[in-house]
């Protein structure tokens, strides 16, 4: 035993953890292979611990896949903490221990060395599948699978698990005190009608054309310094020339800021990092590089210098800040890309299963025109797609730009208040029973004479407290909308709290 090693810590679950142990305990019982959707701060990586020291018990062997190598060293420490023992593939690393019966791979490495088989595995990030997580799962059949992630919206994820159980949603966790509350400010009227669509996703070239040239709506460092002046902070930005522009408008304001990016050295992004977290650096600019895999509980200000379409990178943004710290009372997100105008509370989102994979219609157009080959600015020979180099004259143009600030100031978004049942017109009531249908078709709930279902009119019930007119469409379908998301969102936290209330007594 290594006489100045630290004595293991006892792992001592809190009352939201053991209530997601326990439902994935019975999920297991259903499924080998499943998602378990849990938002940032729910101590996922003690849950990993917690199993794995019972799978142990029942000698199976585990693995723990990370989507980064640095992120293995990383979870290591953190499972050592608890004394679970692990060995990280990889030749050269000195925890290379493969007899451990706990390991720990990046993917990438995994894909490289080729696929042992284990019988228990965990995923982190288990919303970004590649190449070597679809090797993991042709080598391990029979494994037990369990995909951790806060947002598991990714396309495609239902071919490799069967579903997603979410035991404690984030609205909720804010509401038991397990995370901080939050705050947003953003612009009342964001315009961004000009903006490109490629793939669901607004694409980076009309992102910078509109946002490094017009900085968003309202000014970054001067916003920052007026609602959250001195609170550790990250911005996210378009790409690497944007957020080195905001990176140096902070330090020509007399702020303590750092970037860092994809294309820094380790050296250069470790250095940046230990500043911010370990010492006075107040603001860290980023483009995705701090969404994955990144812990800084002293975060009180996330914002947002671009605009995004997708649930996914909204809710792993502003989860940067939602961790609990000693004196930190909220979290402030500045979202001046006007995301939550367009994609309502991040903790609001309600997502009812997995993607299957299937290409929706008419996205092929748009795809097309994005790929044409861009002609190079000094020569003009037509470049190749995805070359920034001119392979003729060698020319590399220089994407940085001057950041120009825009007129307009965020205000802080309150969230709508909510209608009363005798507030609804008729026409609205039977709308929501139609919307309600559809969900049950959507789910194939079980239908009854005269395509009528029962869990909707129940549902309806609930929401209206009497049962639908018999002048109305009892069978009615119209597209699910926002409203109705969340009133069943209300209506599984309400659940949830009656059976926690039924247990405790």
């Amino acid at each position: 035993m290594d006489l100045f090693q630290k004595p293991a810590r006892e792992i001592i679950l809190r009352p939201q953890q053991t209530k997601i142990i326990n439902e994935c305990r019975q999920a297991f019982k259903k499924t080998r292979r499943f998602i378990l959707k849990a938002p940032c701060g729910a101590g996922k990586t003690v849950i990993a611990t917690w199993i794995f020291k019972e799978a142990i018990k029942q000698n199976l062997k585990c693995l723990f896949v990370v989507d980064r190598i640095v992120l293995a060293e990383h979870t290591d420490l953190e499972f050592e903490k608890y004394g679970l023992h692990c060995g990280i593939i990889q030749a050269d690393n000195p925890k290379y221990y493969p007899n451990r019966p706990v390991q720990i791979g990046s993917v990438q490495t995994l894909n490289r060395r080729g696929i042992k088989q284990f019988d228990f595995i965990i995923i982190d990030e288990a919303h970004c599948i590649s190449v070597g997580h679809k090797k993991l799962f042709k080598a391990n059949p029979d494994s037990f699978v369990l995909g951790l992630t806060a947002t598991p919206y990714a396309a495609g994820l239902a071919k490799y698990f069967d579903f997603f159980i979410e035991p404690i949603p984030l609205k909720q966790m804010i509401k038991e005190k397990a995370l901080v509350p939050f705050e947003i400010y953003a612009p009342s009227s964001p315009d961004l009608k000009k903006l490109r669509i490629k793939a669901g996703e607004y694409t980076e070239k009309s992102l910078s054309e509109a946002y490094d040239k017009y900085d968003i709506i309202g000014d970054v460092v001067r916003t920052y310094q007026k609602l959250t002046p001195g609170k550790k902070a990250i911005v996210f930005g378009v790409n690497v020339a944007h957020i080195k522009n905001l990176n140096q408008r902070f330090l020509d304001a007399g702020i303590k800021s750092c970037q860092i990016n994809a294309y820094q050295s380790d050296m250069e992004r470790s250095e940046a990092l230990n500043g911010f977290l370990n010492f006075d650096t107040k603001v860290l600019c980023s483009v995705e590089v701090a969404t994955k895999g990144f812990d800084c509980p002293e975060v009180e200000v996330v914002a947002l210098a671009v605009a995004t379409r997708s649930h996914m990178k909204w809710e792993q943004t502003c989860g940067r800040g939602f961790r609990l710290f000693p004196g930190k009372d909220k979290c402030v997100v500045l979202d001046f890309g006007g995301n939550c105008e367009r994609l309502g509370f991040p903790d609001e989102y309600y997502f009812p299963e997995l993607d299957d994979g299937k290409k929706k219609k008419g996205k092929k157009k748009d795809a097309q025109e994005e790929r044409l080959p861009k002609p190079c600015p000094r020569c003009h020979f037509l470049k190749p797609v995805g070359m920034s180099t001119c392979p003729a004259c060698r020319f590399k143009p220089d994407v940085s730009k001057d950041v120009e600030v825009g007129a307009g100031k965020l205000k802080k978004l309150k969230r709508k208040k909510k209608k009363k049942a005798a507030q609804y017109s008729m026409v609205e009531k039977q709308s929501f029973l139609n919307q309600l249908n559809q969900y049950a078709k959507e789910h194939d709930y079980k239908q009854g004479k005269n395509g009528v279902y029962g869990w909707s009119l129940y549902k309806y019930k609930d929401k209206f407290k009497a049962m639908p007119s018999n002048k109305m469409k009892w069978a009615g379908l119209e597209p699910v909308k926002k409203e109705v998301h969340n009133f069943l969102i209300y209506l599984r936290i309400k659940q949830a709290y009656k059976k926690d209330s039924l247990t405790s007594s």
